[in-house]
Formats: structure tokens, sequence, C-alpha cells
């Protein structure tokens, strides 16, 4: 008979074929919020977002038909804001899920793409043109017979992580990237039906951000090198790490899609930090076509509230 933590794993997994499942609700950095986007019907979403607008109403996912299109690269109908959100090269941007369904395990991933001779940075950029840097995979995305939080036969997943941590995940900014305008892309691929072709899930989320250089205290860095992969190439739907049965107990997992850049410096599992503190942030507003640029302020002074912790869960609220 079957533990109950098996149990639940095969009833979300279920249960979740045919319902919603998550969108990017926030940024922080520096303890300062800024919003997503969410895409399910009659949501009144913040004007100055940073998050890409998308057209998945059911906050679904984009399946390996669509890996050579271009609603993988920032989900479907993906399309920009005019806001970004600052960040110094060498910080951290804590990405914020609406939470995350238990048994949807998997890698979770975070690419970067500069927004180049476009007037307002990122706000009109065309994402066909994008070409993105892979900065982190979540590796190891399975530790074989660590518990996992629920169940899992295969092991303790990335997911598991980022679901424990409120459904939050950590990507530092490289230290020598170059100030100006980019696009950050995080991914989650559940692979809870990606023992059948064409059963994998892809959640890519994509935010505006405006990277600045890092502080004058700080040891001038080497220049990080960017690569140029475009997303539609990101993956195919017989790599080892989207054609998978998770529901054996694996020995481990191929992460797919390119390699982390060398420069990278992935937050690892054990530095990953719960997204607790939030605060209503400030739209970027790009004044000519050059890095220069001004923050306007919303108004009044920053609250801070508690962001409620909200574990992987099974159904939309």
């Amino acid at each position: 008979m079957p533990s109950l933590s098996t149990s639940l794993l095969l009833l979300g997994t279920a249960a979740s074929k045919v319902l919603a499942h998550s969108h990017l609700a926030h940024i922080l950095v520096n303890g300062v919020l800024y919003n997503g986007f969410d895409p399910r019907p009659n949501i009144a979403n913040f004007p100055n977002r940073v998050g890409w607008s998308s057209s998945n109403t059911d906050d679904g996912y984009v399946g390996p038909a669509d890996y050579a299109s271009p609603e993988i690269i920032c989900h479907k109908s993906g399309a920009p804001p005019l806001a970004h959100a600052p960040v110094k090269a060498g910080e951290k941007v804590h990405v914020q899920w609406n939470g995350w369904p238990i048994g949807h395990v998997g890698p979770v991933l975070a690419y970067i793409a500069p927004c180049l001779n476009t007037p307002n940075g990122c706000g009109s950029v065309a994402k066909t043109n994008l070409r993105w840097t892979k900065l982190d995979d979540s590796n190891p995305v399975l530790v074989p017979g660590a518990p996992g939080n629920w169940g899992s036969p295969a092991g303790k997943w990335a997911t598991d992580v980022m679901i424990a941590q409120n459904n939050s995940w950590q990507v530092e900014i490289p230290r020598g990237l170059k100030p100006g305008p980019y696009v950050l892309r995080h991914e989650i691929i559940a692979l809870h039906f990606a023992k059948d072709k064409g059963g994998a899930q892809n959640y890519p989320v994509c935010m505006n951000l405006w990277v600045e250089a890092p502080a004058s205290s700080v040891p001038a860095p080497q220049p990080f090198k960017l690569d140029s992969f475009d997303a539609r190439a990101f993956y195919k739907d017989t790599d080892k790490g989207i054609l998978i049965d998770v529901s054996t107990s694996l020995t481990g997992y191929v992460v797919p899609g390119p390699t982390v850049a060398p420069q990278a410096r992935p937050v690892a599992h054990g530095q990953q930090q719960m997204m607790l503190s939030r605060a209503d942030g400030t739209p970027v507003v790009v004044v000519s076509s050059t890095a220069t640029r001004k923050w306007t302020p919303t108004g009044g002074a920053v609250k801070r509230t508690a962001e409620p912790v909200v574990k992987g869960r099974y159904f939309r609220d």
C-alpha cells in the first residue's frame, strides 16, 4: 500500500494536469518589491510592473511542441513592460512564484539577455532578437535517495528546495556584467508527465532589469562574457532531461539546454533563502536612447509587510 506522501504526490500529479499552475508574482531586490504579471482573467496588473505579460490565462505551460516557436522565449504571447527593476552587478534577484504544485518536480533555471540598440531599454525589445546566457541550472537538480519533502521516489528535487523557500529562488546577477538593460528569464520545467514524449511542462517567465555597475568599494571584476543562445534552440523533446520517468528511483538528472556560463555564480541549494520582506518598488523611466534614466517614486513612504508562506499546492486559489 503506498505511503501517505506518495499518495499525495500522485494526487497532485493527476489533478494538476487540468488545473492552473503558477506565474511570476514578484521579484525582490535589496528589500524592494517589484511586481510580476498575473495572466489569470479579471486581474488588475500594476502599470509599473517589471514582469512580462503573457496570454496563458490558465496559469499553464509551454509544451515541447512549441520548443522551436517564440512561445518558449517568455511564455505564450510574451510581451515586455516599460518598467525595469534596478540592480547592481553582483547583487541577487529574489524571484517569487505564485505557489508551486507538489509533485511538479524538475529543474529551476535562469537566463539573462541584453536589450541592444533599443530606444527604451527592454520596453520594446523584440523577443526573437534576445540572445541568452545561462546563469543557473539548480544543479544538482536531483539528489538521489535524499528525502524529498513530499515523497518523490527519485529523491529530493530543486523544486522541493524552491517550495520550502516559500516558492522563491535567488539568482545572482554576474559581477562583471556591463551596465544596461537586460531581460532575466526564470524557468521551471515540470516533469511529472515527462515519461511520455511531449509531456514535459515548461514555465518560462521574464522580467526587465536595469543593471548598474557594482559599488565603487567592490574590486573591479573581470568583464562577464555573454553567450548568444537562441531560446528556440534550448531544448528538444528527446533530451534526457525532457523525456524522463520521474516516478522511478533515478540515479541522477541531466539538465537540458545550454551549460551555465563559467563566470556565473548560481546560488546553491543550501544558501537559498525564503522571500519574506516586501515593499512597493519604483519604476525605471528611460529618458533617452542611452543608459540615462531616472527613478520616479510612486509616492509615500515604502511599506514593508510580511509575505505569507504558501507551500506547494495542488489547486489554484
